[in-house]
């Protein structure tokens, strides 16, 4: 199904809008979900709206929930989500970052209590657009885990991503590194069973710890889990992820005397940094030139037509996508239904 950009996010916005969201977050989750498409992500681009549909109706999300600052000390801030949608709430703090940033230089900031923040690439295209530099740490709560520790073969962990990222010189696209600290995804996970497509080599074990290549072995019952990426590498990452996030934030982490009420979300700790230090910016700009110019020289390995820096993904795939979302089928059959039982028209109808 192709979806102009303006259809898709005037799709998103209206059916979240039937589930009585105020119009303001729902156009900000709207457009957090369209640009997730457009950079290669359905993971986290509309193929998550029935889910927050279910997240609405059963009451784990607040629609009108919008952050509020708990502690202000300046250059260190805490924000509460208070159950917000997380594509309006991470919008919302990392503006009211941004802007401290440009005050003092740095910004050490956390958030609790937050729906699903979305792919948090976004974020750090928010960073980068303002010419700054974001570190972030996410865990995720108020779900079963879905990931096991290095050497185990149940789920103790969550998928936990990690975010840098900033600005580039010469109008280069922003470097931007969003990775979860598992192998794949949880969401990934669910678009490969969707698509009844495979799951990497080494990325899910079954019930019984045994390695398995298909995807919906995370959703079975009993069920199986995602392994952490580098093995034991993306297992420490996931764990200080889980402490910094969890505990820095006041949110909590995924010990099993918290919640698990079935809904992720999401606490953060992040920093923000204006790099234009008093090692002149002529000088940084031409060292970030001559380091991205060593590594696309890079003779590229078989199969492989260049060597890329991360973030130059995302440019490319909104470059080829132009002004138009291709929609996998069984997304759209997701998205036609949901928008049915709300009353909201599909575009060109």
């Amino acid at each position: 199904m192709k979806l102009t950009l303006q259809d898709a996010h005037r799709l998103a916005r209206d059916i979240l809008v039937a589930l009585n969201v105020p119009d303001d977050i729902a156009d900000d989750v709207a457009e957090h979900l369209v640009e997730s498409d457009r950079c290669g992500y359905a993971s986290h681009g509309l193929s998550m709206l029935p889910q927050y549909r279910a997240s609405v109706e059963g009451g784990s999300v607040n629609p009108s929930g919008r952050a509020s600052c708990a502690l202000d000390r300046g250059t260190l801030m805490v924000f509460d989500g208070n159950g917000g949608f997380g594509q309006h709430v991470g919008k919302r703090v990392m503006q009211a970052a941004i802007e401290r940033t440009r005050e003092h230089g740095h910004c050490i900031f956390t958030l609790r209590h937050s729906h699903h923040l979305g792919r948090m690439g976004y974020y750090g295209e928010m960073a980068a657009q303002a010419r700054m530099v974001l570190l972030s740490f996410t865990n995720v709560i108020n779900r079963p885990p879905a990931v096991a520790p290095y050497g185990g073969r149940v789920a103790r962990l969550t998928t936990n991503p990690l975010c840098f990222a900033g600005p580039m010189p010469n109008g280069r696209p922003p470097l931007v590194m969003d990775i979860a600290t598992s192998a794949i995804a949880i969401n990934k996970a669910r678009v490969l069973s969707e698509k009844g497509e495979p799951a990497p080599e080494r990325s899910v074990i079954d019930a019984s710890g045994a390695p398995t290549t298909d995807a919906g072995a995370i959703f079975a019952d009993p069920p199986g889990a995602l392994l952490p990426f580098g093995g034991h590498k993306g297992y420490a990452l996931g764990v200080v992820a889980e402490l910094l996030a969890g505990v820095l934030s006041g949110g909590g982490t995924i010990q099993p005397n918290n919640p698990r009420g079935g809904v992720a979300t999401n606490n953060m700790f992040a920093v923000l940094i204006d790099p234009q230090l008093d090692l002149g910016l002529q000088w940084q700009s031409t060292e970030v030139e001559s380091f991205i110019r060593y590594l696309h020289e890079t003779p590229p390995a078989p199969g492989f037509d260049r060597v890329q820096y991360p973030g130059e993904y995302e440019a490319d795939h909104r470059a080829r996508t132009g002004d138009e979302l291709d929609v996998n089928p069984a997304i759209w059959r997701n998205l036609a239904r949901v928008a049915g039982d709300l009353g909201v028209a599909l575009p060109g109808r």
